[in-house]
Parts: structure tokens; sequence; C-alpha cells
């Protein structure tokens, strides 16, 4: 078996001094800079090493979320101030009523009810139909019209546990219809966290029959 030996050849330079061939070639330190240490590479001149920050058990430290004007980024959850916001109050709103349709004329009787557990200061309520009216609709203190088929009228304040006044509607269908549908919706719900989004939207489906369609 052949043993492959390095050579060392010495060389002598101009100045005396002995280089040495073989062997890995380093960069010479720049008058007056300190030596490298062990497992240190002398570094090119003008170009310092980039920092990198180390955390206290040695590996590399995860950079902090920082803003624009430099300051650390508060977290997503707190305000402005630092203080957490208050939960909205929770109220269950929801409206019942009835709806009879006899000849060309529609009436609406709907009531809107807190279920609480948290009174309500102020709502409202969307009622729309299906058919244009054939002129003015009757409407209840606190209602008005937003289009041609839709009213919305105000609840008042509203009492936890209890119902609020009735709000009253009549229509004049513009053509005798075979069935009107009636979309009652709550639209404003004074603020508060509502539980039970199941009863905020209702659609009846009346017939000219003359009796009660309920919701």
């Amino acid at each position: 078996m052949r043993v492959r030996t390095r050579a060392w050849l010495p060389l002598v330079g101009c100045a005396g001094a002995v280089l040495w061939a073989g062997g890995p070639a380093r960069a010479a330190a720049p008058p007056g800079a300190p030596a490298p240490g062990p497992g240190r590479t002398a570094a090119a001149p003008g170009v310092g090493p980039a920092a990198v920050p180390l955390s206290h058990t040695g590996s590399v430290a995860a950079p902090a979320s920082l803003s624009r004007t430099g300051s650390v980024a508060a977290p997503a959850s707190l305000s402005r101030t630092g203080s957490v916001a208050a939960p909205a109050p929770r109220a269950d709103l929801a409206f019942h009523g009835y709806a009879v349709i006899d000849g060309d004329r529609m009436e609406v009787r709907l009531t809107p009810r807190d279920h609480g557990p948290a009174a309500v200061p102020e709502a409202s309520v969307r009622v729309q139909w299906s058919v244009g009216p054939a002129g003015a609709v009757t409407l209840s203190p606190g209602c008005a019209r937003t289009g041609e088929r839709t009213v919305v009228c105000g609840t008042g304040a509203l009492v936890a546990g209890q119902a609020g006044e009735e709000i009253r509607l009549g229509v004049r269908l513009r053509v005798p219809a075979p069935e009107v549908t009636l979309e009652v919706e709550t639209a404003w719900n004074g603020g508060v966290a509502d539980p039970d989004r199941t009863n905020d939207r209702l659609r009846v489906l009346v017939l000219p029959t003359g009796d009660e369609y309920s919701f």
C-alpha cells in the first residue's frame, strides 16, 4: 500500500521570511490590528463583522418586533393606553307578532322583547314586504320609510325580561297578490352583544285569507 505524504517545501522570500507551501492560507492582519484568536479568521480590511444578537444560552436571539418609530410594538390585544376594553353587555333581542291580509290591505303588528340579561337603551327593527304599496303606508310613531317596500322603526328603551311597545304598520297593496313575503329583522341592537342571533331575522309567508300569520 502506498502512503501519500504531504511535502512541505521551505521557500525563502526576498525579505528573508520563511513561507511554507502546502499549509492553509491565511489573510495577513493589517498593522496594529489584534491577531485573530483560535477558531476566528481575520476580517477583510475596512469591513467589520456583522453583529448577531445572542441569548443568555448562547443561541441566536429572535429580534424584537419594532414599530416604525423604533419602539417595541404593543400587543394587539391591548388598547393604545395599555388597558383592556370592557366587554359589551349581553342581551337577547327578539320581535314577535303577526301579519294579516284582508283584500288588498295588509296589517302588521310586532312587539320587541328583551330576553336579557342586560337592558337595551335603544334598538330598531326593519320590516320589508315583497309587494309594492299602492300609496302611503300607515306608520306608528318612531317609524320611517327607507324604501318603497321597507320601513325602519325604533323600539325605545327596553327593560330586561320585558316587552316593549307594540309597533303597527298598515300597507295597501298595489295589486292583489296570491301571497306576500314579510321579512322582519333587527336593524340595530343598541350596541349589546346578542347571545342568540337565530331570532334576529324572520321571514313569514302571508296568504290573503284574512287569517293571522304569527311569527
